[in-house]
């Protein structure tokens, strides 16, 4: 399993997206930085209905294959991950739906290769009354038992939890922190499944724990990591590691705290696209003021879009407040950069601004920011993609040093 020989030295950055724009971004920073690279997708984002992002396993595959293949990075180099794969898209039907679903989504990301499996059954389905640890651990076993036919199961690298913070964050909920006795008993009840369902029982696997850290609108909550000890001792002692989830956001020191308490995988997803929506503000601002004759109006589209279409934010945002459409770290936005007038605007962006003089667009480049598009523009990279680079790479920079690897 090449995920493991890894996780013996350094651990990884998971970034969890399936926006094509970063995808592209994140790829290119590891080929040239020759740094490895594990790319998730959540359930919500793709299944086997298409997602919100149009996408079914096979489909995202096939634009990992095609990235990969752009950018020349190896097999070793490249991992590819499923995270929130359970009940997550289908929580407003029954359960017996939402678990046939499960077992039907789980089995297309195996068929297509994907390295590493994050099974998610802590999600309450509609004839839910209510969900505690005994039932999450019961479907669980249900699923590994239903797709263990599949031989590829063996190989991969598989992770669980019941602490499992929702998808992309909640702005909501009171963040309550795992305890030991949660780890203990989680640990041991998953070495009882892999036995029952015929899988390696002392194999390495993760396991998704709340250290108490989240994300809301403009603030981040940092994890309180005084008394991890003891569960680091023992998770390294069991055999397995921790993962780490909605740690968008928090700073390089943080992260490396989590790293030494055997954290394994730090997840960042929202933080991603919403660097990348920065990268798209400051563009729109350098159409106007050269004078773009036809222009984007790419926050135009997007408010338009959003305002349409509440599904993504009325449960988070609570009404239409526009600052919080293109402001919230939540970044519900994200949702919304398929959407055919969202998608037509970031055409023409990048139309416009690949049309335009480097050293035109230089002066509206932040000073810090100045060395790195030079770098990169005598790599031949676009405008588009130069400015959405120097943007997202912020953030993988900060993730990669975290985790224990040298920028050069």
């Amino acid at each position: 399993m090449k995920i493991n020989k890894i996780l013996e030295s350094k651990a990884l950055p998971s970034f969890c997206t399936a926006n094509t724009d970063v995808l592209n971004s994140i790829m290119f920073y590891c080929y040239l930085k020759k740094l490895p690279c594990l790319i998730e997708c959540t359930s919500n984002q793709v299944n086997q209905s298409g997602g919100y992002t149009k996408k079914t396993p096979k489909d995202f595959m096939n634009l990992i294959y095609r990235l990969k293949k752009k950018y020349k990075l190896s097999d070793s180099q490249l991992f590819i991950g499923g995270d929130h794969l359970g009940p997550l898209p289908w929580k407003n039907q029954t359960s017996k739906i939402a678990l046939k679903n499960s077992v039907i989504l789980i089995d297309n990301f195996l068929k297509q290769k994907f390295d590493k499996i994050h099974i998610d059954t802590s999600i309450k389905c509609k004839d839910d009354k209510f969900l505690n640890n005994e039932i999450i651990f019961q479907r669980t076993n249900f699923i590994l038992d239903k797709v263990k036919k599949n031989n590829r199961i063996k190989k991969k690298f598989l992770v669980i939890g019941t602490e499992v913070p929702l998808s992309g964050s909640d702005n909501n909920k009171n963040v309550i922190l795992t305890s030991k006795k949660q780890i203990e008993n989680e640990s041991f009840k998953f070495r009882k499944i892999l036995k029952n369902t015929n899988l390696k029982k002392n194999r390495k696997f993760g396991l998704v724990v709340e250290p108490g850290m989240k994300y809301m609108h403009s603030t981040i909550k940092k994890p309180n990591l005084k008394k991890f000890t003891d569960k680091k001792i023992f998770s390294k002692k069991n055999n397995f590691v921790f993962e780490a989830h909605s740690t968008d956001y928090q700073p390089k020191a943080i992260l490396r705290e989590l790293v030494k308490n055997n954290f394994k995988f730090l997840k960042v997803g929202p933080e991603l696209t919403y660097n990348y929506s920065r990268s798209l503000f400051l563009m729109e601002k350098i159409e106007k003021k050269l004078f773009i004759k036809k222009k984007s109006n790419i926050k135009e589209s997007i408010l338009f879009s959003m305002k349409k279409n509440k599904s993504y934010w009325k449960n988070y945002y609570g009404k239409k407040d526009q600052n919080l459409f293109l402001n919230s770290k939540l970044d519900r936005m994200r949702y919304y950069f398929n959407m055919t007038k969202v998608h037509k605007s970031i055409e023409i962006l990048k139309k416009n601004i690949n049309n335009m003089n480097f050293k035109e667009i230089l002066k509206f480049i932040d000073i810090k920011f100045k060395r790195d598009f030079l770098i990169y523009n005598k790599k031949r990279v676009s405008n588009f993609d130069n400015i959405k680079l120097i943007f997202i790479s912020q953030s993988l920079k900060r993730y990669f040093l975290a985790c224990g690897y040298k920028i050069n």
